[in-house]
């Protein structure tokens, strides 16, 4: 009888733990602003005083890593493949008396070893603090970031791996807070009140976006699911303003943006992680000048007509949110790192390598309005399972980024489609395979 209790009391905190966020020792009690996985068990974190911590048991310890100097401030983890990887780290901005602005300065540190050692790769570039750092293949990477929310900005681009780095001048007042590119042409940085893209490397850029209505309206980040569809999120943060978080959203590149959410919650949101156009997180805090110092993690599962508070252990303001595989991490004030064990819809029910790359037949099927997919891959790497109409348009994009070898389910929900043939088609590692499915209502 003993052994059934424990048997279902360690049963009933795994699937507690599955469901919702628990907080993880991180080994440091510094601020920790960045969070960056490079497989299913190894994982970075760096933040404030020169913190780096590491996983490689999937997150569920850390360990420091003392990178020798714990006056810089580490911004940003970054890596463009599983060897390779950048911490973008700037110089001590005091309060008073105000440091002299060459003495402002980003410092990228570099690993070539997976994390396991790292040097100083450039060791100072001066009147600039970087946020940003994104890679669109193995040799073309930028990274940009400012000083002030006015003034000028720096944006650099590598075409050797970041090898060397070299600016292109953007023409445009105010610090860079955000990024992305999704290729070497086409790119979106969000700043204070606006967004602008562009559509030649960086040479010129165009407004796409602009709040009027208020100022020091932050966008804070950037992500894209695929060229076309894009999502951009920040708030305000100044006490003195009514302060929105909001989430952007964009079907076209960038080119127009619309309102997912933009409320009064007297928050802002720091980090967004989207699994789909359906399944999307956001983390965030109160502005850091509020008493109020607390932190939220927030989901929509409906492509964001309705948001939902996800519970967390604490309210300890949150800077920065990741999903690795099926699992999620959020970091943020005195060391905190959260986890969830899937926060995704598709699931990984088998770590066993299969032979071979394989789709399986949707069950039910026909099916309305929701049914289950079965794959397998056999080496990791980039994954993608879509969801295309009977005329090519893509409808709903279900499983998009790095996996695992092993064998995976997702489920996808038809109810906002209307009755009739679909084809799902997976891509990994240079294979496509491609089924149908029928929707019946």
């Amino acid at each position: 009888m003993k052994s059934i209790k424990i048997f279902l009391a360690i049963l009933f905190f795994s699937n507690f733990c599955n469901a919702q966020w628990y907080q993880v020792p991180s080994g440091t009690s510094k601020s920790l602003l960045s969070v960056s996985f490079i497989n299913l068990n190894t994982g970075f974190s760096v933040g404030s005083s020169g913190s780096l911590v590491a996983t490689s048991n999937t997150g569920a310890t850390w360990q420091t890593i003392n990178l020798g100097d714990t006056t810089y401030t580490l911004r940003k983890i970054y890596f463009k493949d599983q060897l390779t990887g950048f911490i973008l780290g700037h110089s001590p901005l005091g309060v008073f008396p105000a440091p002299p602005l060459d003495s402002l300065h980003t410092r990228i540190y570099k690993t070539t070893n997976g994390g396991i050692n790292w040097f100083v790769d450039q060791p100072r570039i001066v009147d600039v603090f970087f946020n940003n750092l994104d890679f669109v293949n193995t040799n073309v990477g930028y990274i940009s970031g400012g000083l002030y929310s006015v003034g000028p900005n720096k944006l650099f681009k590598t075409s050797n791996g970041g090898n060397s780095w070299y600016e292109i001048p953007t023409g445009i007042n105010g610090n860079i807070l955000a990024m992305k590119f999704t290729d070497e042409n086409s790119g979106i940085i969000g700043l204070m009140n606006k967004i602008y893209r562009t559509t030649n490397g960086g040479v010129n850029w165009t407004m796409v976006y602009e709040n009027t209505g208020n100022e020091f309206n932050l966008v804070f980040d950037i992500k894209f699911i695929n060229s076309n569809t894009g999502f951009a999120a920040g708030g305000y943060f100044l006490d003195t303003l009514n302060k929105n978080r909001f989430v952007l959203k964009t079907t076209n590149g960038g080119q127009n943006w619309t309102y997912l959410l933009n409320d009064n919650s007297a928050t802002m949101i720091n980090s967004l992680t989207v699994i789909n156009e359906g399944l999307i997180y956001a983390a965030g805090s109160v502005n850091s000048f509020s008493s109020q110092n607390r932190g939220f993690i927030i989901k929509t599962i409906n492509g964001g007509s309705t948001w939902s508070n996800e519970p967390v252990p604490t309210v300890m303001p949150l800077a920065d949110l990741k999903n690795s595989n099926i699992r999620g991490f959020a970091v943020g004030l005195n060391g905190t790192i959260y986890k969830k064990d899937n926060i995704v819809s598709v699931t990984q029910i088998s770590t066993v390598v299969p032979e071979s790359i394989n789709l399986y037949q949707n069950y039910p099927n026909p099916f309305n309005p929701s049914t289950s997919i079965k794959f397998e891959i056999n080496k990791a790497g980039f994954t993608q399972l879509k969801v295309f109409d009977i005329t090519g348009k893509e409808m709903k994009n279900l499983v998009e980024g790095f996996k695992e070898a092993g064998t995976y389910e997702v489920k996808f929900d038809g109810i906002a489609l209307n009755s009739g043939i679909y084809f799902y088609k997976l891509m990994t590692n240079g294979t496509t395979i491609t089924k149908s499915m029928v929707l019946i209502k």
